[in-house]
């Protein structure tokens, strides 16, 4: 049994990011999940309770001297790609002799396959598990214990992501109730406010009634609610009339496709037509040429033989980690916005609030931003474009719970067509209304 104490746990990185956190928690086996929202100290946490990161105040306190092992979220990845250092590193450390295990979005660039390979291998582990994720699927089927980070502070929840979000779901139906009901009174006592207001006004004996029910209505409102809609909707993007283009219309084709590289044959006679309004998933194994379609598509890259390009007319917003990892450095939320958007400061903070970025994130370099606060920041960057048709290439790398669930709304109200590759199952499930894999050079339906 390993016993892990955290007392009193303070931390400051050019912001408060913690305040007098305390956690106790004993376990030998089991999968925690940390989760919250892009920014909110979950990787900071994991390197603190794992000793990488001892610049903080308070204790952190593991009893029974466990042998820790530590899966980073960024990854030197060389000559392998994102998904196969991955797994490689996944493998030395659940074959490992490790008690705990601290990993960093582990399912990050893992294709289907690889992650249905990572639950059964978790599953098995005999130790303990503290992890980020951020696929939904892949919580369900693992945790048994939630660690929500949020307001600075940690909360427990002693089961698993799936108990979590359906008495979450109930949480906030209860709390929209009682805030309803909270409003309502607030409206009675309002009107009674009116109306002895009126009669103190003609009658000074009803003066001191009156302060009394103005009293009475300042206390309710100090007891109501926030509005939980608040919480819920703190990212709202909207789709509008975005991508309103006449249906039957060719959004992209793919017909007779050859194209090899150093040799190898990626695409061999490959054919995918896609009219405007459809949403299209693609999800197969790394490697297979999805990122490689894609350059086809946008002419990037040349075909051997073959068409593969864009309807006329259409205007593509093209999203991709590749993206995320060239935003400039040194410069701030608000500076790339305006310089590709040029309008009114006010607007831009305004749209930029829209994707979760406070006014002083606005006014951070980006290099001091997390990975999922960059992500979404190309996300913004490129729907303000107003597209016909997204191309998104594994949109929901390093996006917090809440950002996937906004993204999956968009998209779903999104009129326009949309290329979705993606290894998220629920996501392809939610939005796509035909999925696509790779395989022997062709593309090939495997979904109506």
């Amino acid at each position: 049994m390993y016993n892990l104490k955290i007392t009193h746990l303070e931390k400051f990185f050019n912001q408060s990011i913690f305040e007098d956190v305390n956690l106790s928690f004993s376990a030998k086996k089991g999968v925690v999940a940390v989760i919250g929202d892009n920014g909110s100290g979950k990787s900071t946490l994991l390197k603190m309770m794992s000793g990488q990161d001892p610049d903080y105040s308070g204790e952190i306190v593991w009893q029974g001297g466990p042998s820790i092992g530590v899966m980073p979220q960024e990854l030197e990845v060389g000559l392998l790609s994102g998904g196969q250092k991955k797994m490689e590193m996944l493998a030395q450390l659940l074959y490992s002799h490790h008690d705990v295990l601290m990993l960093d979005e582990p399912d990050n660039h893992l294709d289907i396959a690889n992650k249905l390979w990572l639950e059964e291998t978790i599953d098995s582990f005999p130790g303990l598990i503290i992890l980020i994720s951020h696929d939904r699927e892949f919580l369900r089927r693992v945790t048994t214990q939630v660690w929500l980070v949020e307001g600075k502070r940690v909360r427990q929840f002693n089961y698993g992501f799936a108990k979590y979000e359906e008495l979450s779901a109930l949480e906030m139906e209860q709390s929209e109730e009682l805030y309803r009901r909270q409003k309502k009174e607030e409206k009675r006592l309002e009107e009674l406010v009116k109306r002895f207001g009126y009669v103190a006004s003609y009658n000074s004996e009803r003066v001191g009634v009156y302060h009394s029910m103005e009293k009475r209505l300042a206390r309710h409102r100090e007891e109501m609610l926030e509005d939980p809609r608040k919480r819920k909707l703190s990212v709202s993007l909207k789709a509008g009339e975005m991508g309103g283009q006449i249906k039957g219309k060719t959004a992209l084709l793919v017909r007779d496709l050859k194209f090899w590289y150093r040799g190898i044959t990626i695409f061999d006679e490959a054919n995918l037509h896609l009219f405007v309004g459809n949403k299209a998933g693609i999800s197969s194994p790394n490697g297979t040429g999805k990122s490689t379609l894609i350059k086809l598509l946008l002419g990037e890259l040349k075909p051997v033989s073959g068409v593969a390009r864009i309807g006329e007319g259409l205007k593509v917003g093209y999203y991709s980690q590749e993206h995320v990892m060239t935003l400039p450095l040194e410069e701030t939320p608000s500076q790339m916005f305006l310089e590709k958007y040029p309008m009114n400061p006010h607007l831009a903070e305004q749209i930029l609030k829209r994707y979760m970025f406070s006014v002083q994130t606005q006014k951070t370099k980006v290099r001091l931003l997390s990975g999922g606060q960059k992500s979404r920041l190309q996300l913004c960057l490129f729907l303000q474009s107003e597209p016909d048709i997204l191309i998104l290439d594994e949109p929901t790398n390093h996006l917090d719970l809440k950002s996937i669930t906004v993204l999956e709304q968009f998209l779903r109200d999104y009129r326009g067509t949309v290329l979705l590759v993606s290894h998220d199952r629920q996501l392809l499930s939610a939005v796509c209304d035909r999925i696509y894999t790779i395989r022997g050079g062709e593309i090939k339906e495997v979904m109506e």
